[in-house]
């Protein structure tokens, strides 16, 4: 006798799942015509699985705990060499604290989110705050609360539909912070109401709780555009080679899971083995910035042994104060290159964080890579 029923038919679901993932997305030509795109997507798929346990299997609202979201070995939606995310499910019914230190962190904002309807991680940005908000004590130590009611200290308003809250803790430092293995965020959370100890697991929560984690995998492979489809994003080029003026969705109106503080450009290279795409431009003055290259399926390339992203210490200015920055197959011979690691194409996205003022747009040129030093 099946002794747990629910839980037998969610995997039954999980695998019918990853079958159609199997077929709809990796091996589909529609999505994927390079090898190495279809390699990279079966690796992506076992990293989502790691993902989907470990936020979803394993998600209690009434004893949250905050899950890193991406490392080396877990890229997904966009993960970032120079940031650490942490992410927990949260109940807009309970009260939480969360609290930890800031050490080598130039930035770390809380944003609450509502369930996204087609299972995404997070759903619509419900209230956010950032470090510049709320008091910091001289060692760096911080405490801030999360309830429907106001509160002394700090303080972030937790709607009813409250379904997660994401911490992004962001590093500007000559080693990005997912190579330093030095570098960490301490954090924490609890549930401030008085509760007991979770009861032992049942079939019907845990195959609801498999659900949810079946409908992330779903979310985020056969949910996804075809790779040439137009976005409706405001940030991104339809144009390969090319980078758009970057934008906020502070004030936007728009329901994204994205950060509010960050304004974003993002565009696709598209480059034979002996071209190299320049990009050039100012900073802002901010606290943050960065760029890197992503694979087909939203993964930063290699950057434990390539470079595939640069933050605003890692770049070398001009001398007259701009960057130039290269894309290419192989070194240049010059400062700043981004290895394409066997990638005819991909995406480039940079992110400002917090900036003085609106940044300009990248210039983008496409040259052959012999004339790069001399250009």
């Amino acid at each position: 006798m099946n002794q747990a029923p629910k839980t037998t038919a969610a995997f039954d679901e999980l695998i019918a799942t990853l079958q159609l993932i199997r077929d709809g997305y990796v091996l589909n030509d529609d999505r994927f015509a390079d090898p190495l795109d279809v390699v990279e997507g079966y690796r992506y798929v076992g990293q989502l699985l790691s993902g989907a346990s470990e936020f979803f299997f394993e998600a209690d609202p009434d004893h949250p705990r905050l899950a890193s979201i991406v490392s080396p070995a877990r890229k997904l939606q966009g993960d970032n060499p120079d940031a650490i995310y942490h992410y927990a499910r949260i109940s807009g019914s309970r009260s939480y604290r969360i609290f930890g230190r800031v050490d080598s962190e130039c930035y770390t904002s809380f944003t609450i989110h509502g369930r996204a309807p087609d299972g995404a991680l997070a759903g619509p940005l419900l209230g956010d705050v950032n470090d510049r908000q709320f008091q910091i004590d001289q060692d760096g130590s911080y405490s801030l609360t999360l309830s429907a009611t106001e509160q002394p200290g700090n303080w972030l308003r937790l709607d009813p539909d409250a379904y997660c809250v994401v911490v992004r803790s962001y590093f500007q430092l000559g080693t990005s912070a997912q190579n330093d293995k030095d570098v960490s965020v301490r954090i924490d959370i609890e549930t401030i109401e008085d509760l007991d100890p979770p009861p032992p697991l049942s079939d019907e929560v845990f195959s609801e709780r498999m659900r949810e984690g079946i409908a992330f995998l779903r979310q985020t492979t056969l949910g996804q555009s075809l790779p040439n489809a137009p976005s409706p994003a405001p940030f991104v080029s339809q144009e390969p080679n090319v980078l758009p003026v970057p934008f906020s969705f502070r004030d936007s109106g728009l329901p994204v899971p994205g950060a509010a503080d960050i304004f974003y450009a993002m565009g696709r290279w598209r480059l034979d083995p002996d071209e190299a795409l320049v990009m050039t431009g100012i900073l802002p003055s901010c606290p943050f910035a960065n760029v890197m290259l992503w694979n087909r399926h939203m993964q930063t390339l290699e950057y434990r042994s390539r470079r595939s992203s640069l933050n605003q210490v890692q770049i070398q200015l001009e001398p007259d104060g701009r960057y130039r920055i290269v894309i290419a197959h192989k070194d240049p011979g010059v400062p700043n290159w981004l290895d394409c690691e066997g990638h005819h194409s991909g995406t480039i996205f940079w992110r400002f964080l917090l900036p003085q003022t609106d940044p300009t747009r990248t210039e983008c040129e496409v040259l052959p890579i012999g004339e790069v030093a001399a250009h």
